[in-house]
């Protein structure tokens, strides 16, 4: 009986389609982590051309439906078309109703913003703003690169404290 229990496991008892299927399942991480080669300089280049990007908003939103609440927030976001006005922030800030929302820019500059898109699987929406609005400030856009994105890859959060500051 215990001969059994520990073949049950084993491949001779899964058949030969088991060996195959670990084979699939495996994640080999492409490309390997390696070392960070980043300077301190390094990042400090990228904050300065990515902060004029990253926005403070903050929404009001009524109770949508019986599982979200009503309220006032502050949140993040990062102009990713500054031609057409487009702000992506996390799918919770955009709201599955009715949101009135702004967007406040490095310089304390505030525009209002508008829901277009809250996606419902990942963790993403989007908000769009007249890009006329901006007067005072010229600012970055940082374009999303998804196919860039890979394990091992060292990142940085720049955002802000409950709608005070940007900080990274």
């Amino acid at each position: 009986m215990g001969d059994s229990l520990e073949r049950l496991g084993s491949e001779e008892a899964l058949g030969p389609e088991s060996s195959i299927m670990k084979e699939e399942l495996s994640m080999d991480i492409d490309p390997p982590f390696k070392e960070s080669l980043a300077t301190t300089e390094d990042w400090r280049k990228a904050l300065d051309k990515v902060v004029p990007a990253v926005v403070v908003l903050r929404t009001n939103a009524c109770r949508a439906f019986d599982t979200e609440a009503a309220g006032a927030s502050y949140a993040t976001g990062f102009v990713v078309d500054k031609r057409r006005g487009i702000i992506l922030t996390n799918r919770h800030v955009v709201k599955p109703g009715p949101v009135v929302a702004e967007a406040m820019f490095v310089n304390r500059e505030e525009i209002p913003i508008y829901p277009i898109y809250r996606d419902p699987v990942h963790d993403f929406g989007f908000f769009r703003y007249d890009p006329a609005a901006i007067q005072f400030l010229s600012y970055e856009e940082i374009p999303l690169a998804p196919e860039d994105a890979c394990v091992g890859l060292e990142i940085r959060v720049v955002g802000n404290d409950s709608g005070e500051k940007v900080c990274g």
